[in-house]
């Protein structure tokens, strides 16, 4: 793809860009939260869920407006009910860590901007702001702990068997960014997307409590139902502890679970217009001259 698109557009005024990114993540779904619903609405997350991502990336310049960026991040999301103010979360007592590996390819059109900003100075700063959305892969590893070691939820099928889900995902980002150039060489970013999925066991909570002949594993019956660790703290506020027996709703299966990164990134420009650029598309400018005036 590099390649290609070295050969037809490097001697065009459009640039291209690679750098890394560093941020926040967080998600929603099940777990957290201050409202009864099994889905709060966005603005519910829990800013004590935040964690953290990292990433790199390669965008390419196709018109001023319109750029494609292929991205890979590694990030954490993480949730506890033990940090929500609603009961009946409180006493289901569930809480969840899990890794993400995401790759990803991202349209993007800039919709606003700014040459020169600092026309006073001897250094030039551009200023963009653009939409962005795309689709992508995504490898998700739920954990959560207990007696102080952590355990992978997947193969213990926390929902009985025949609810074991896959460890990937289709993803699609959507969001927001802006970008300072600098003098065409260095590019400062900062973007808020939100990632849709196609599946709702990000936290290993979806469906309904299993039976015990569900469960393939004793460690299935201690993350299964954790409810009872809630009740031993001695909360008069909680719920009938009848609302969290086996065959009663654990989760909520009629929308999938979705996350957030914010992210600062920073990158190297490459253009005709700087040394980098220069030495690659030299060739390419001269063999289309040569080939022009034969």
């Amino acid at each position: 793809l590099l390649a290609s698109l070295t050969s037809l557009h490097g001697y065009a005024q459009y640039s291209m860009d690679f750098g890394v990114s560093l941020g926040a993540s967080n998600y929603l779904g099940e777990i957290g939260g201050n409202t009864g619903e099994a889905k709060p609405f966005l603005m519910d997350m829990k800013l004590k869920q935040t964690s953290f991502g990292i990433g790199g990336f390669y965008r390419y310049n196709f018109t001023r407006s319109v750029a494609a960026k292929l991205t890979i991040n590694y990030a954490r999301i993480s949730g506890a009910d033990s940090l929500s103010n609603e009961p009946t979360r409180i006493a289901r007592n569930l809480s969840f860590r899990t890794d993400l590996l995401e790759f990803s390819l991202l349209g993007e059109f800039t919709f606003f901007s700014f040459n020169d900003m600092s026309r006073r100075s001897k250094s030039r700063v551009d200023f963009s702001t653009y939409v962005t959305a795309g689709v992508g892969i995504l490898m998700y590893y739920p954990y959560a702990q207990h007696d102080g070691k952590w355990y992978y939820l997947r193969p213990l099928a926390t929902e009985g068997i025949e609810n074991v889900y896959d460890e990937t995902a289709i993803v699609i980002p959507f969001g927001l960014g802006a970008n300072f150039t600098f003098n065409r060489k260095m590019r400062l970013g900062f973007e808020m997307v939100y990632r849709f999925t196609n599946t709702d066991y990000l936290d290993d909570v979806s469906t309904d409590y299993a039976y015990d002949s569900e469960l393939p594993f004793e460690e299935s019956a201690i993350f299964a139902n954790r409810s009872a660790e809630a009740y031993a703290r001695g909360n008069a506020d909680l719920p009938n502890q009848d609302f969290y027996r086996p065959g009663a709703r654990r989760g909520n299966p009629d929308g999938n679970d979705g996350y957030l990164f914010a992210q600062v990134s920073l990158s190297y420009y490459i253009s005709k217009g700087n040394s980098f650029g220069r030495s690659r598309y030299k060739s390419v400018i001269s063999r289309r001259k040569k080939r022009t005036k034969f």
